[in-house]
């Protein structure tokens, strides 16, 4: 066999991987779905985006509606917003979130949990064991 012929069915082989085991990581937060009504905003997959973060609603909403700047609840399955935002901004607000409340800033894996201690909370790496203490940016 010559060296053509190997990288050809190597060729052959990385086109038979599926899609979703092509991914370098497994976490990916499922961009915002949203509809605008009137000059509200609901975010109508927020549970699948919730559940993907896993992290307590009530945490979640208390960062996101204060960094967005706006008043909010949760209607059924959807996230009310106040105001009108662009799928870009709401998608990066939960990009930024992701990166302090849940993946690990030394292996950057999602496996965290948040620990309160006294005043003070940490984000806890189930899977490499680093503890870091988050500050509000």
């Amino acid at each position: 066999m010559n060296l053509r012929d190997y990288e050809k069915i190597l060729d052959d082989a990385y086109e038979k991987i599926p899609d979703n085991v092509k991914r370098l990581s497994r976490f990916e937060i499922p961009k915002v779905e949203i509809r605008i009504e009137s000059k509200n905003t609901y975010i109508t997959n927020f549970n699948k985006i919730i559940n993907t973060l896993n992290r307590d609603r009530r945490h979640f909403i208390g960062i996101f509606l204060r960094k967005a700047g706006t008043m909010g609840e949760i209607r059924g399955q959807q996230l009310f917003l106040k105001g009108i935002y662009k799928e870009k901004v709401l998608n990066r607000l939960i990009e930024q979130y992701a990166k302090q409340y849940v993946l690990c800033d030394i292996c950057n894996k999602p496996d965290t949990e948040i620990q309160r201690e006294g005043k003070k909370y940490f984000l806890k790496c189930t899977a490499c064991g680093a503890r870091e203490e988050i500050k509000e940016k």
